[in-house]
């Protein structure tokens, strides 16, 4: 969506320069508990190493852990505000370049007042591009700070229910990632999604002191 802005309004300002050049010419929390017993026969333990491994289905916990809606609910309503405003902001300028296309071709335009409308005109593109540039900016800086600190939060309540469950090695799985195939006998995701949402306010309460605090490495802000 936001390319097709970018692009409609790079041409309408090429558009709208030749034009002025041309006149200048020629004029919820689920009910199941999380039950350890159950969990414990689930894990697959390496008879050889005494291993006991699980883990978890990454798009899973962000359809089932309440809170992750949560967050993902709010940086899209922020994304749609920015796309809401830029769209405004590019017919705004339509509307304007389409004022001055019908004045020049009344013959209502002097040459002094061409110069002014060229400055205009450029004005108001500057404008748009800094406010696609600051707020996307922002708005990008935002949504990685709110997923580092979730996926912070998730890895801490990783490490406790694995120790409250005896797991020695607990981690996600992808589809597409490095494990090209994991037995069903060490999927506890469902078990995990209980136990975050049972937590969710002891885990969230400091969630945006947190944002304040958390450090996002540049490299991953495009």
């Amino acid at each position: 969506m936001l390319f097709k802005l970018r692009t409609s309004f790079l041409f309408a300002s090429v558009s709208f320069a030749v034009l002025l050049t041309s006149c200048n010419s020629s004029a919820e929390v689920t009910d199941s508990e999380v039950d350890s017993v159950s969990i414990s026969k689930k894990m697959a333990n390496d008879s050889i190493s005494g291993v006991v491994i699980a883990y978890y289905i990454q798009d899973s916990i962000s359809q089932g852990f309440n809170f992750y809606r949560k967050i993902d609910s709010i940086l899209k309503a922020k994304e749609k505000e920015f796309e809401v405003t830029l769209r405004g902001k590019y017919e705004g300028y339509q509307k304007f370049e389409e004022s001055v296309r019908k004045k020049m071709e009344a013959g209502e335009i002097t040459g002094f007042q061409l110069d002014e409308l060229q400055r205009e005109a450029v004005a108001k593109q500057e404008s748009i591009a800094n406010y696609e540039r600051q707020r996307g900016g922002e708005l990008q800086q935002e949504s990685m700070e709110y997923t580092t600190v979730l996926m912070n939060k998730i890895s801490e309540a990783g490490r406790e229910f694995s120790e409250e469950n005896g797991i020695d090695l607990f981690f996600f799985y992808q589809k597409g990632g490095q494990i090209t195939y994991i037995s069903d006998a060490m999927d506890v995701t469902q078990q995990f999604i209980n136990y975050l949402n049972k937590r969710e306010d002891e885990l969230m309460g400091d969630f945006e002191e947190d944002i304040e605090n958390v450090e996002v490495p540049e490299e991953d802000i495009e």
